[in-house]
C-alpha cells in the first residue's frame, strides 16, 4: 500500500465527521461509562465483555431523563493479520420515566477489517472497518424483534509516541452508519449515524483511558424523521489484566 493513499483517508474522516461538531443550542446531551475488558485466549482467539450505563443528561434530574445499564459479552477469531471475526451477546434494560421500560436482549455477529495497515512511516495510521448485524428482541409494552446494520471506520492516532504503547496518548476518529433491516425498536434516541474525536491513553499494557465526543443524528420515536442531533460525552476505561491475577493481589 502506497503511503499517500494511506495519508488520504484521514482528511476522508476529518471532513465527513467536521459537520457533526458544529456548534447548535439546545441539543440533548447523553453520558456514557463503561468498563471492557479483552483478552486473549489463544492464539488467534479473544474473549471480551463490557458493562455500561448510558443517561440523558437533565438539568432537573440528577440521573437523567433515562436511564440505561447493560452487561456484553463474546468472543473473536483472527482470520489473519487484516481480518477478524466476532459474534456476541448483550442485555440491555433502560428506564424511561415517560413510556414503558425497554428490556433488550441482542444478538450480533461482525468482520472487522484492518487496512490500510503499512508497515514504514505510516504504521502509526491503521483503519478499521467493522461490518455488523444485530438481531434485537425487545419487550416494553408488548414483545418485538429487529434487525440492525450497522458500519463503522475509525482510527487512532498515537500523538506522543510512534505506536500505541504505554505512555502514548492518541486521537481516536470514527464515524458510523445504522440502518435498520427489519422493523424498528421503539427506543429513545434511536440512532441512524454518528462521528466522534476524542483524546485517549494508554496507562500501561493493562489499562487505556478514553474519553470520546460523539455527535450523531437520531429521533426520540419511531414516528419522527432523523432530523434530531445530538451530543454524547463517553469516557471508557479498558483493561486486558487477568482475572485471578487481580484477586491474588487482594
Amino acid at each position: 500500500m502506497r503511503p499517500s493513499r494511506t495519508l488520504l483517508a484521514l482528511p476522508l474522516i476529518l471532513v465527513v465527521a467536521a459537520p457533526a461538531f458544529a456548534q447548535s443550542e439546545d441539543l440533548p446531551t447523553q453520558l456514557w461509562l463503561s468498563f471492557q475488558h479483552q483478552r486473549k485466549v489463544g492464539e488467534k482467539t479473544s474473549v471480551f465483555g463490557s458493562l455500561g450505563y448510558e443517561e440523558l443528561m437533565s438539568r432537573e434530574s440528577f440521573w437523567g431523563e433515562w436511564n440505561k445499564l447493560y452487561l456484553t459479552g463474546g468472543g473473536s477469531y483472527d482470520l489473519g493479520k487484516r481480518f477478524r471475526v466476532a459474534a456476541g451477546v448483550g442485555l440491555y434494560y433502560t428506564y424511561q420515566p415517560e413510556i414503558a421500560d425497554l428490556f433488550e436482549f441482542r444478538l450480533w455477529q461482525e468482520g472487522t477489517a484492518f487496512w490500510p495497515d503499512s508497515p514504514g512511516a505510516v504504521r502509526r495510521l491503521v483503519f478499521v472497518h467493522r461490518l455488523r448485524v444485530e438481531e434485537r428482541v425487545t419487550e416494553s409494552e408488548e414483545w418485538g424483534f429487529a434487525m440492525r446494520l450497522r458500519y463503522r471506520l475509525d482510527t487512532k492516532i498515537p500523538l506522543n509516541k510512534y505506536t500505541l504503547e504505554p505512555g502514548a496518548f492518541y486521537l481516536p476518529l470514527a464515524i458510523e452508519f445504522f440502518s435498520d433491516l427489519a422493523d424498528e425498536v421503539p427506543e429513545f434516541f434511536a440512532k441512524r449515524n454518528r462521528a466522534s474525536i476524542g483524546l485517549g491513553y494508554v496507562m500501561n499494557k493493562n489499562w487505556t483511558l478514553d474519553l470520546r465526543f460523539h455527535r450523531q443524528r437520531s429521533r426520540s420515536t419511531i414516528e419522527e424523521d432523523f432530523t434530531r442531533s445530538g451530543n454524547v460525552i463517553d469516557f471508557t476505561v479498558k483493561s486486558s489484566f487477568r482475572i485471578r491475577d487481580l484477586v491474588k493481589g487482594r
